[in-house]
């Protein structure tokens, strides 16, 4: 019995490995067939869902859908510039783990919340990188007082993405009320308060504190050209 259970094991490994080599062989075949500016992408503001902005941020998505190239090769990416004092609302991307990169940031804080309710939370800087897990809530925030960009390259080519919040709105009132532990009449008022867009921006906190070093900064350089006065 052990050596038949062994030898299903194997069929169905070789089977999954003959799968995969057919898929990438496919999808090689379709690469050829592609002209050499295929492979290069350049955003089109044309393309509705390609570019998104918000919050005086903007957000780029290089998937599949918008580069047909990738198709079949399991990688996308997304490029952002996130101004101060701006959150990415926490969200999810179902079929893909991602990995950010940082071109330029002075303080971007980033975590994302593990299957146990533990949270991961870290502030990187220019040239840190952070990873989010697959199917994790994940965040992007920066709290610091000039803009952040940086790139998330994923393991998908359509890595999907679900922002938390607008998706427990969409649930029944009755159900969403029972789940939080509040009224139904406050779920009403949550709709007309969580923002529907993917950015957040202005978080109050980091703004007076950037307006604080702003006043300070200006204070300093006032005081210097007094002396020399």
């Amino acid at each position: 019995m052990a050596s038949y259970k062994s030898i299903a094991v194997v069929a169905a490994i070789l089977f999954v490995g003959a799968t995969a080599q057919e898929n990438t062989l496919a999808a090689v075949a379709d690469l050829a067939s592609n002209p050499s500016t295929a492979f290069v992408y350049v955003p089109q503001t044309s393309v509705t869902g390609e570019i998104t902005t918000g919050a005086d941020s903007v957000t780029s998505l290089r998937t599949a859908t918008y580069w047909p190239a990738l198709t079949g090769l399991g990688i996308s990416q997304s490029a952002f510039t996130l101004a101060p004092c701006t959150l990415r609302s926490p969200h999810i991307h179902d079929r893909a783990s991602g990995i950010l990169y940082v071109s330029q940031a002075d303080s971007l804080e980033v975590g994302f919340v593990n299957e146990n309710g533990t949270s991961v939370n870290n502030t990187i800087s220019t040239g840190a990188s952070a990873v989010f897990p697959q199917g994790l809530i994940h965040y992007q925030y920066n709290s610091g007082c000039t803009n952040a960009t940086y790139t998330i390259s994923y393991g998908s080519e359509l890595p999907g993405t679900q922002v938390v919040t607008q998706a427990l709105l969409a649930l029944p009132s009755d159900v969403l009320a029972a789940a939080l532990g509040i009224e139904i009449s406050a779920v009403a008022l949550l709709n007309t308060q969580v923002p529907s867009n993917k950015f957040v921006g202005n978080v109050s906190d980091c703004m007076a504190a950037c307006s604080a070093a702003n006043t300070s900064t200006s204070s300093t350089s006032m005081a210097g050209r007094r002396l020399l006065l």
